[in-house]
């Protein structure tokens, strides 16, 4: 067994040689079929009665390889070792061998490297505010939808009674990706009370997570889904079926937003124990067949799954959530990208860009350079080859090629759910540089691909997609608006989410030994720093079309005495410092140029 075990230096030489080797195919890396990678494609498919175009299309699933066989097969062996030594070295290795220390793993202490989230149970929006009015017809929202509803699915495949009837759209009980959106809606909720305290909204989301308890548990095995696990069969014996781990990632990343934000320890405990059966369900394909194997089961869209594994890592620190984490970080995407090759027209935005964010967690977590660069070259060629001036990308859900969206100008563009991880994306870039270029990104894509996608304050209805044709209209893009009760489209997801979490990036904090509080967006709320021991209220003017002047009054309070801190205020980019004026107490405060911060001590 000593042969199989190496140092964590080589660790690293090991990964950034796969992700390099891997690029060479890298425009393999997506779905088998190009357009099946295409949720509005797939949903189309899915309900098309044409049996004959239906096996036409699926006839090319396996026509492609996710990378290069004798670079795969060479570091991890068709048949590994010998049957009795195949768990003993799976629990260690899976894909990069055996390391011998997972605690060097542990999270690293950064206290003064990056900017920390404030919490939302300490960010409260101005009511007279847009993002505020946003909120609240999602609040409405969450509470309209029914609980055993939600559930139908979940209950059916773990055979329990199932009271009631389902919901329609994506979460009919045909719909391959059914159980989706519930995933979100943990996620949404779990936000959204801490964005509000509701109590109707937290009980009716624990009833949510208590009904899908009962679910895993009847199934026994650590499983949950609304489908059953028939559909993991299909995706490992390389047999079309829509994107199974997407769901999946949606479920447990809503379970431990329940945990995180609303601390319901039940939750993670169900997390921990799906992650076990998924942990072994890849541990027995690698084995079955190769890892290989594995990489082309990733040619379904698989989420964020990486993502949600680091961050199960951080709170386990269970070396196994590590592992399995690193089995989906898609070496075949992020080696072209380690390559700083600006080559990504092609793909399919949304299944890369939370592959990318899982990229940015294992940075966090892992210390490893290699994957802070690929995030900022990531953002540097979608901001400057593939951005429309809404801050959106995409066009019929793909990356189309660099510097030619002017081409590209329909009622298909800027998938909703592009603009809700691409914000995730600058949004670890803003706490890792503090670089003001990635919170004026945040700004306009909130803006326009957030703020634009809701009917006003009609509940549960929203657009898939941001037509940006002349003189397009919403009612009239592709997928028109949505229904509350008939629809639940990916984009859906994504979207309750969105607004239920609009004060998250409002304000940051850095800690040390005199802290500071970052104002980098400029929405009225009230922010109750704690460890500043100083409540802060921001009020911002309406902005009008006949008013050149953005107007922002903060106001402080001190909870405490003997404090040193600073106050850092963002200057954006598009601003003018031409009649600009900034005061304190009615005393004039230098400005520095556009784009960058004023300090100010107290």
């Amino acid at each position: 067994m000593k042969k199989w075990m190496c140092s964590i230096g080589f660790f690293k030489f090991l990964l950034t040689f796969l992700l390099i080797v891997s690029a060479a195919q890298a425009k393999e890396c997506t779905n088998a079929y190009p357009e099946l990678a295409s949720h509005t494609f797939r949903s189309n498919l899915l309900s098309s009665k044409n049996e004959s175009y239906i096996k036409q299309i699926h006839s090319h699933n396996d026509h492609l390889t996710p990378s290069d066989d004798s670079a795969w097969l060479s570091l991890m062996p068709r048949k590994i070792l010998r049957e009795e030594e195949q768990d003993e070295l799976f629990s260690w290795a899976m894909l990069y061998r055996k390391i011998k220390n997972p605690g060097q793993f542990k999270v690293p202490e950064r206290s003064g490297e990056f900017l920390k989230e404030v919490s939302l149970h300490d960010v409260r929006l101005g009511s007279d505010s847009m993002h505020w009015r946003a909120q609240q017809t999602n609040l409405e929202y969450l509470l309209m939808l029914d609980v055993d509803k939600l559930v139908w699915n979940f209950r059916k495949t773990a055979r329990l009674p199932a009271p009631g009837e389902p919901y329609g759209g994506w979460e009919e009980p045909s719909c391959e990706l059914r159980g989706h959106f519930v995933g979100h809606y943990l996620s949404a909720s779990a936000l959204m009370w801490a964005s509000t305290h509701n109590e109707s909204l937290k009980e009716k989301m624990s009833a949510v997570v208590s009904a899908l308890s009962a679910c895993q548990k009847e199934i026994g095995s650590g499983y949950l889904s609304a489908f059953p696990t028939e559909q993991f069969d299909r995706l490992e014996a390389l047999i079309p079926v829509w994107a199974p781990y997407y769901t999946i990632h949606k479920i447990l990343a809503g379970l431990l937003d329940q945990y995180t934000y609303a601390d319901n320890a039940e939750a993670l405990r169900m997390t921990t124990w799906m992650v076990e059966y998924f942990y072994n369900r890849v541990q027995n394909v690698i084995k079955k067949y190769s890892i290989e194997r594995h990489w082309q089961t990733l040619n379904e869209e698989a989420g964020g799954m990486n993502d949600v594994l680091y961050k199960l890592f951080c709170i386990t620190q269970d070396p196994k959530h590590l592992m399995l984490a690193h089995l989906f970080d898609k070496p075949c995407f992020l080696g072209l990208l380690a390559l700083q090759a600006d080559d990504i027209s092609g793909f399919h935005s949304n299944t890369h860009i939370p592959i990318v964010i899982g990229s940015q967690m294992r940075y966090e977590v892992t210390g490893d350079q290699l994957h802070k660069t690929i995030s900022m070259f990531f953002m540097d060629i979608v901001n400057s080859s593939h951005t429309y001036a809404t801050g959106g990308t995409s066009v019929g859900e793909f990356w189309s090629d660099p510097k030619r969206l002017a081409s590209n100008l329909d009622s298909n563009t800027e998938e909703s759910c592009t603009t809700y991880n691409m914000l995730k994306v600058s949004r670890h870039l803003f706490r890792w540089t503090k670089e003001i270029a990635y919170a004026d990104y945040y700004e306009r894509s909130l803006t326009n691909g957030v703020l634009g996608i809701q009917r006003g304050t009609e509940p549960g209805v929203m657009i898939y997609l941001l037509p940006l044709a002349p003189g397009s209209s919403k009612e009239r893009s592709y997928h028109h608006w949505g229904t509350p009760s008939d629809s639940f489209w990916c984009c859906y997801g994504t979207g309750i989410e969105s607004f239920s979490k609009l004060g998250d990036s409002i304000y940051f904090e850095e800690e040390g030994k005199y802290p500071g509080v970052y104002i980098i967006q400029y929405i009225s709320s009230r922010l109750d720093w704690k460890s500043g021991q100083i409540v802060v209220n921001q009020k911002v003017d309406p902005v009008v079309s006949w008013d050149p002047y953005l107007r922002v009054t903060l106001t402080f309070s001190s909870k405490g005495s003997g404090l040193t801190t600073s106050l850092n205020l963002r200057i954006p980019t598009w601003t003018s410092s031409n009649g600009a004026k900034a005061t304190l107490n009615g005393q004039d405060l230098p400005l520095p140029s556009p784009g960058q911060n004023t300090i100010i001590i107290s």
